[in-house]
Formats: C-alpha cells, sequence, structure tokens
C-alpha cells in the first residue's frame, strides 16, 4: 500500500510540473496569432470613435480608414469571417470594458438573409478564443460555450487548451484574409468560381426559422448600443442577388428607434448587378467596397450622426 501512495504522489507531483509546463505554451500563443484585433480589445487597445462589426462581408465591403479619411474621425474594422451575431456581441461587450474607449457610432453589418438563421455558413468562433486562452474572460467564455468543466479550468492549464494550442507554427495571412492597419479586409481580386450571372430568384425570409441564441444576441447588440448611448447603424450591403423579400423590413422592426438603417438600393447604383466590383455573390472586391463604404459616409452625415465630422 505503501508503495502504491508513493507512486501515485510521484504521478500527481510529475504531473502538476508538466501542466505548470504549459503556462509557457499558453502564454505564448498570442504571440503567433498575426490577427491581433481580439487581443486588443482585452487589452483596452481600441480607440476609435467609428466601430464595425459585422462577418466577413464586414470585414471586405466596410473600408474603416476610408470612413476615418473622410469624416476626420478614427475608425476601426471589427468584423471577424465566418463569425455570427453571437460573436459580435462579444466583442462589442468586451469593447465596452478593459478601458478602450466608448465608440460614438457602430456600424453593424447584417448578413441577408443568414443574420437569424441557423446555418453553417457563420457561428461563434471559438478558435479565435484558443489562442488567447491566457485571459480569464476567454476562459471562462470557453466554459460556457463548450462546456469545460470550471473548476478544472481553474486548476489544471492542459483542460484550458485545445489541440491548436500544440501548433507551434507561425501563423499567416492568406489573400482573401489579409487585415490593412484599420482592421478592414478588402481583396482586389475575384473568386474564379464566380460565375458574375446575377441571381433573379425571388426568397422570402421565414422567422419561423430564426434561432433563438441569434435573436437574442441580436437584441443584446442593440440594447448595448442604445444603454450607452452609441448611434447604432444597420448596413444592409449589396449582394449579387435579389434581397431577400422580409429580411430588412424584420430587421428594421426588431430595432425599431433604436438604430438607424441603411438599406443598399440596387436601384439607385449602377454598380450594384456589375460583376467586376464582386469577389463572388456575397462579397464586394476592394472597388465595390470603396463605393459601399461612401454610401455609409454619406449617410452617417447626412444623419448627423458624428456631429462636426464633415471632412470631405
Amino acid at each position: 500500500m505503501k508503495k502504491f501512495l508513493l507512486t501515485c504522489g510521484l504521478f500527481f507531483v510529475i504531473f502538476f510540473l508538466i501542466d505548470k509546463g504549459l503556462i509557457l505554451l499558453r502564454n505564448s500563443a498570442p504571440n503567433r496569432e498575426v490577427d491581433k484585433r481580439l487581443e486588443m480589445i482585452l487589452n483596452g487597445k481600441i480607440q476609435s470613435d467609428i466601430l464595425i462589426y459585422g462577418s466577413s462581408r464586414g470585414g471586405r465591403d466596410i473600408i474603416a480608414s476610408d470612413i476615418a479619411d473622410s469624416l476626420k474621425v478614427p475608425a476601426y474594422n471589427l468584423s471577424f469571417p465566418g463569425s455570427a451575431i453571437e460573436f459580435h456581441e462579444f466583442l462589442l461587450s468586451e469593447t465596452l470594458k478593459n478601458g478602450n474607449k466608448k465608440p460614438s457610432v457602430v456600424i453593424l453589418d447584417v448578413d441577408d438573409l443568414d443574420e437569424l438563421l441557423p446555418n453553417s455558413r457563420i457561428n461563434f468562433r471559438l478558435d479565435w478564443l484558443y489562442p488567447l486562452i491566457k485571459y480569464g474572460v476567454i476562459r471562462d467564455k470557453l466554459v460556457e460555450k463548450v462546456g469545460k468543466n470550471y473548476w478544472l479550468s481553474k486548476l489544471f492549464v492542459v483542460h484550458q487548451l485545445s489541440i491548436s494550442n500544440f501548433d507551434l507554427r507561425p501563423k499567416h495571412f492568406k489573400p482573401i484574409d489579409t487585415l490593412l492597419a484599420d482592421g478592414s479586409m478588402p481583396i482586389n481580386f475575384k473568386d474564379p468560381r464566380f460565375t458574375g450571372a446575377f441571381i433573379n430568384d425571388t426568397t422570402l425570409y421565414d422567422i419561423k426559422k430564426e434561432r433563438p441564441t441569434e435573436f437574442n444576441s441580436f437584441t443584446r447588440f442593440v440594447d448595448l448600443c442604445n444603454t450607452n448611448n452609441i448611434k447604432l447603424v444597420i448596413a444592409c450591403p449589396p449582394n449579387f442577388y435579389k434581397p431577400t423579400v422580409g429580411f430588412s423590413d424584420r430587421i428594421a422592426g426588431l430595432v425599431k428607434d433604436k438604430a438607424y438603417m441603411l438599406i443598399h438600393d440596387a436601384n439607385q447604383h449602377d454598380y450594384s448587378k456589375d460583376p467586376d466590383y464582386y469577389y463572388d455573390d456575397v462579397h464586394l472586391k476592394k472597388n465595390g467596397a470603396k463605393l459601399f463604404t461612401a454610401e455609409i459616409v454619406d449617410f452617417i452625415r447626412k444623419n448627423n450622426l458624428v456631429p462636426g465630422a464633415t471632412g470631405r
């Protein structure tokens, strides 16, 4: 029995030392990331008056530096490819903490028709969280989202990690997701699979298919802006297909007077149905993004959302 207890004790000592040694691995993970925006939020490094949230459409269709140059106020893009409104809510919530500057205007780029519906294209991007596992707020969020045991996560570093944390290779930007200094990621080329044929099919929005998770996150996002006296612009960007019937009306009905609705009108802009301005059917190329960003700038000026910001 004594030998068994000694063996068990030795095992736990070795396990404890190895586990604590993993702190070095955990804490070095952020250094291998090339997209530092989430860590900037956690460290209070976001100091812009206008912030943009969304999925890849927000990242590629809106150029924050063009907004900043036009309105003469700092703007930054916090849109992440493949991210859903639940992730955007998390980002906004953390942006309003940690010493970040409270924005005067938030632009939320919404995805027609995926914003509140279940789909495989956008989700809560857990893969952006694991490299930042050294931060307590990230560990708590993973306990919530992944079902990790709270106490084991507190006690053992190995329980905090995922397989991706053991990948020591340096990260690199892909051509499609290369960040500018303003957080935007416009692209200059076209998806070779994009045929350039405008999709004229009529799609009806079905409220019954909305998921409570997305619906609740959307309403909380709106309320976060409202309770913090942040002017919220809901932006519906152009797509290379007919807008989903009822989608923008549904979004407008949810926000009511708590936000400004910017709905791109294809009949007012010639580029809307020109394939030369698109990467694929749901993303603009940089030339199209500059035009849509100009629409946003005009909308902000027209509604006097940034008083005194009248630069040209």
